[in-house]
């Protein structure tokens, strides 16, 4: 799917494109100077082989708030828990490069911090998880991102998992 195609949810503005939501993120920076980290991550619930992505992309001000966008895929398809969290780190790399396009294409004046992004994936050191973690990591490291883990996860962790609890 095209990049101006894709709508995200704001809790903040509402439903906005791509585009849109690289408006709102220079605004959100231009109007408040700060250290930033820019993270993407996604969770997923199975409801009834229902699967519910959760992607989301993170601006967060550090010590000082963010804001937030979110995009929902439901997918009728059976999954392994592996296939899972490789899927999840796809729809983030997938976000994650669409909306760094966008910010180069648009040269907002936050191009070069960008570059500190990070994909947040679902998977930790303990846990059912624990044997996917190589292949995860090297996938997204492999595709030029940085990658963090859980417990410091909390892109994907925390705030994804918030809205896969709403099956809307």
């Amino acid at each position: 799917m095209r990049k101006d195609q894709i709508i995200l949810i704001s809790p903040t503005h509402g439903k906005l494109k791509i585009p849109q939501v690289v408006d709102k993120i220079d605004e959100f920076i231009t109007t408040h100077p700060g250290d930033y980290k820019f993270i993407v991550g996604t969770d997923s619930q199975v409801y009834n082989g229902t699967v519910l992505f959760v992607t989301v992309f993170v601006v967060h001000r550090i010590g000082k708030g963010a804001v937030y966008f979110y995009r929902k895929n439901k997918v009728s398809k059976k999954y392994s828990l592996a296939d899972r969290m490789f899927t999840e780190a796809c729809y983030s790399m997938d976000l994650a490069s669409k909306i760094v396009e966008e910010i180069h294409d648009k040269g907002c004046t936050f191009c070069d911090d960008i570059t500190k992004l990070e994909i947040h994936v679902d998977v930790g050191r303990n846990g059912e998880t624990r044997d996917v973690i190589n292949g995860v990591v090297g996938m997204v490291k492999g595709n030029g991102f940085k990658c963090e883990l859980k417990p410091n996860a909390y892109g994907a962790s925390h705030v994804a998992d918030r809205h896969t609890k709403d099956k809307r």
